[in-house]
């Protein structure tokens, strides 16, 4: 930068488009994205050790810029977000963890698609040991005879899902056509100063992975993978001396590092992160003392306790609580109100759910608009044939 302010930037970046441009609209700045993937690359010690989820970016040019950094393992939560990779990587061969516990519909999509992407390594979860066995049974009665990777969940504390290291020790072979991969220990209720819980944490994970390989029948340490945290306690699994030194080989897994948001401000100071995601917002009502923007809940942080957001450069106003289409802010004693139909800019608080909400996202570089891409696996998807053109039946 010039010495500009952060929204003159982006101002000028829109500038060629700003009668067109429909808001609220989701900004992503790819400098930003291509500076944050390789700075944390480096942070993490090199391209092996990094398993990014794709919740967060959800975008065929971010993963582009993924895999063109020498990035080849993921994680994804969705059907969606599992098509979109392997497509955008084509030939290039990746290795996918579907980090969610499938049901028989999703496991049957995930396998259609791992048959469709030959290149690709996919690998599922399984929650506990009678999902285990569900998944062996579901994947057979499928025709899936060959070996299917999973990995077994492991609650470290966080309790949504998983099970505690104990019950993983009383399974310690996994039924065919199922093989062990690894296991997967997600601490996302830990913040960044919860550092003594985290490696407690990591302590357990070590002592199952070592028990899991000391049997005749076991897989050796060196086939399997250790998979641990997001953006808010990366830093302490790379420091815990079990997961940096076992036979193992141990990955981290935070997805919003990729753009940066509100809540990562620990990570962007470890890291060196650029804030690589906003939100374009008008002011649709002023008054003295308050403002109201169009980004409501439908268009940023909905699932976040006001302030869902940042206004770049704006510390006078403050927002509010939104409704669905509506950020009302308050406006410091003694401030002037933007004027209506001032263009502003947000920073969400958190990203990963703001990306979720919009089909497209404007594209900047060098401080200049370079088009609009799809947001291609935002929202769900019901994995039904589209019969839009259909009509239906009518009662009666």
């Amino acid at each position: 930068m010039t010495g500009q302010r952060l929204s003159e930037v982006l101002d000028g970046a829109l500038a060629p488009c700003l009668d067109q441009l429909l808001t609220p609209a989701l900004v992503i700045d790819l400098d930003a994205v291509q500076a944050n993937i390789a700075a944390t690359i480096a942070r993490v010690g090199g391209e092996d050790r990094w398993r990014p989820h794709l919740k967060t970016s959800k975008q065929a040019v971010i993963i582009d810029l993924m895999l063109d950094a020498g990035l080849r393992h993921f994680k994804v939560a969705t059907c969606d977000e599992l098509g979109l990779l392997l497509r955008t990587a084509g030939s290039r061969a990746v290795d996918v963890l579907f980090c969610y516990p499938a049901q028989r519909a999703s496991l049957t999509a995930v396998l259609a698609l791992a048959r469709a992407h030959a290149h690709a390594r996919v690998l599922v979860l399984a929650d506990s040991p009678a999902h285990l066995d569900a998944i062996a049974a579901w994947s057979r009665a499928l025709g899936h005879t060959s070996p299917l990777p999973v990995m077994l969940d492991v609650d470290l504390g966080m309790h949504r899902t998983g099970s505690i290291p104990a019950e993983w020790r009383e399974r310690p072979s996994v039924p065919e056509p199922l093989v062990l991969a690894g296991l997967h220990g997600y601490d996302g209720h830990l913040t960044w100063a919860q550092r003594e819980q985290a490696q407690l944490g990591y302590d357990a994970l070590v002592e199952l992975a070592t028990a899991l390989c000391s049997g005749p029948a076991a897989p050796a340490p060196s086939t399997l993978e250790l998979v641990t945290s997001g953006t808010h306690s990366y830093a302490h699994a790379l420091d815990h001396p079990g997961l940096r030194a076992g036979a193992w080989r141990h990955s981290v897994s935070p997805g919003t590092i990729v753009l940066s948001d509100r809540r990562s401000h620990a990570a962007e100071r470890d890291i060196g992160l650029r804030q690589a995601a906003f939100v374009a917002t008008r002011v649709i009502s002023a008054g003295p003392d308050r403002v109201t923007l169009d980004a409501g809940s439908k268009a940023i942080a909905p699932d976040v306790s006001p302030p869902s957001c940042a206004i770049v450069d704006h510390g006078e106003l403050e927002p509010q609580r939104a409704s669905e289409e509506h950020l009302p802010c308050r406006v410091q004693p003694g401030a002037a109100s933007p004027e209506l139909g001032r263009l502003l800019w947000l920073i969400p608080e958190h990203v990963c759910t703001t990306v979720n909400l919009y089909r497209e996202a404007v594209w900047i570089r060098g401080g200049r608009y370079v088009g609009v891409g799809p947001v291609g696996a935002s929202g769900h998807g019901c994995g039904l044939p589209d019969t839009s053109l259909v009509k239906p039946p009518r009662e009666g």
